[in-house]
């Protein structure tokens, strides 16, 4: 398969404009459950992983202080999202080492604003090539309301049955990268909930949803 290089020669020698180029990637890309599950799935089983550690981590550190963990949810949240900021640590690149960052991986930890207080989990941030991945911690398995401009611009994106239909983009509205959650919980030492959510938009604070699938039965998971 031709590589970035190879492809900009060859449109270059085909006369062909870069934003045709772009607006036949996006339009490539599957946006379905089936087809992102599979695209993601080597990093959606290292969330995992780094998500169940970092369960085990507070677990530890508050059974060695004899500490209760209900006392204060929101160290025991940011005790699991510590561990897993470290463990997640091999899926980011530098920038200064990024030759083409739309064919690298990249992994972002971006600061928590006040306006996002009371989200342990919304500074963790995974982006690739092809989508941007929020983590939350989510005892209900709903999204955080669209209460500030970023969530509201971060749930605003058109359902994937329209980008697969959509062939005659504007190039001022070709779709980015799509915007995913992943929605976390545990119970005793483990995880009970692992959720990928594909916002659609909001109706004022209440945020639809495109798409919601429970990953636990349908990973693969490695061995303990």
């Amino acid at each position: 398969m031709p590589c970035g290089r190879a492809l900009r020669d060859i449109r270059s020698q085909l006369g062909v404009p870069d934003r045709w180029a772009n607006r036949a990637h996006s339009a490539a890309v599957d946006h379905s459950p089936a087809a992102v599950v599979a695209r993601l799935q080597p990093l959606l089983l290292a969330v995992h992983e780094a998500l169940s550690a970092g369960v085990t981590v507070s677990a530890a550190i508050h059974a060695a202080h004899h500490w209760n963990p209900t006392a204060d949810r929101h160290l025991d949240h940011q005790l699991v999202r510590r561990e897993a900021m470290e463990r997640l640590k091999p899926w980011g690149v530098h920038p200064e080492e990024l030759s083409d960052p739309l064919l690298v991986r990249q992994l972002e930890f971006a600061d928590i604003s006040p306006g996002n207080l009371g989200l342990p989990m919304s500074g963790l941030i995974l982006r690739t090539q092809t989508d941007v991945l929020r983590v939350w911690r989510s005892d209900d398995g709903e999204l955080p309301a669209a209460a500030t401009d970023g969530l509201r611009a971060f749930y605003r994106q058109a359902p994937s049955r329209q980008l697969q239909l959509d062939l005659d983009t504007r190039d001022d509205e070709r779709p980015g990268p799509a915007h995913l959650a992943l929605l976390w919980a545990d119970t005793g030492g483990f995880l009970t909930r692992f959720d990928l959510v594909r916002p659609s938009g909001h109706l004022g604070r209440r945020v639809q949803v495109d798409w919601h699938v429970d990953l636990l039965p349908r990973l693969t998971l490695p061995a303990a």
